[in-house]
């Protein structure tokens, strides 16, 4: 797993989202040395690679599950004043629109493809030292 290997994984994904998720892993990848140093593990390419992977996923299982709860709870909030439709020019944001039931079912099929290659571990809220340790010892 690298960086490329991230790129063509997400690569019908829309640009500004990849965009995103790549120039995070990116910008991971800067800082591998001091993760390393603090996981008190030796630096590998091929472990390297697999945190920058892992840190492309985490970005973007983020992105889009934040995305979903600000519509949703926005829309729940919305709905207690009876307002039940959001459009921002011609885009649906209501809760049970389009958009948000797109979003979900993203969450949702990404939340089950980390969970059957078991990286859904590595994606919630463990810090990247952490994860250098497990991979580094092959968890």
């Amino acid at each position: 797993m690298s960086l490329r290997e991230l790129a063509d994984t997400i690569n019908s994904l829309p640009y500004a989202l990849s965009d995103q998720v790549l120039s995070y892993a990116k910008s991971l990848e800067l800082s591998a040395p001091d993760i390393f140093k603090d996981a008190g593990i030796e630096r590998t390419k091929e472990l390297t690679d697999t945190l920058v992977f892992i840190a492309g996923l985490r970005k973007l299982f983020s992105i889009v599950n934040s995305n979903y709860w600000v519509i949703d709870n926005a829309g729940a909030i919305l709905s207690k004043q009876n307002q039940y439709e959001v459009r921002v020019g011609r885009t649906d944001l209501s809760r049970g629109g389009t958009y948000h039931q797109a979003l979900n079912a993203l969450s949702k099929d990404l939340y089950e493809i980390l969970s059957q290659h078991n990286l859904l571990q590595y994606v919630q809220n463990m810090p990247y030292s952490e994860i250098v340790r497990k991979i580094a010892n092959g968890h």
